[in-house]
Formats: C-alpha cells, structure tokens, sequence
C-alpha cells in the first residue's frame, strides 16, 4: 500500500507542481490537497494522511501553526522558499525539508 500524502500551500500553482511531481513518482496516493490551510486543517482532522508537504509562509497561519491545530502529526515535509526556518522545521520533527522551486 502506497503512503498517502496531502499537500498545502497557498500558492496554486505550487500546489500543481508538487502534485504533478509527487504522482510521477508512482510511490505515493495524493489524499488530497489544499490552497488554504485552515481547510486543510479541517481536512486533517478527518481524513488519513501519512505525510503532509506543507509550505509554511501562508495567510491566515503558517505551516507550524497547522501542525498545532492538529490531533496527531503525520510525517511533514516542509516545502518553502525560505531557508531561515530550516531548525524550527526540524525542532518539530518534519522528515524533510525542501527549498522553493522543488525539481
């Protein structure tokens, strides 16, 4: 059984990449994705998801703020254009993080 991913960020177009990129893999089943992460939030309250690649410069919260809105944490991969976030990423305890544009 393929491990199920979600994906948040709020740039659209980034949210395409990601997925295009993730399903060309053939090694992951996109549960789901979303441009606003306060429905994401909702999402992951009530769906499975093994990982989440989640941006974390959104509106409304970051992507650490999405994580403590969340019963349990799935595996994260943080994805953003901003290197400074790197240690705080890794403080709670995302397996990945990848720099903005992803190949």
């Amino acid at each position: 059984m393929m491990p199920r991913a979600y994906v948040v960020d709020d740039e659209p177009l980034a949210v395409e990449r990601l997925v295009r990129l993730l399903k060309k893999t053939d090694r992951i089943e996109i549960a789901g994705s979303s441009t606003d992460p306060v429905a994401a939030v909702e999402w992951l309250r009530t769906n499975a998801a093994d990982v989440v690649f989640l941006d974390i410069e959104m509106p409304e919260m970051q992507g650490f703020d999405v994580l403590t809105r969340l019963d349990s944490q799935p595996y994260v991969v943080f994805t953003t254009a901003f290197e400074r976030y790197a240690l705080r990423a890794f403080e709670v305890h995302s397996i990945d993080y990848l720099l903005k544009p992803i190949d």
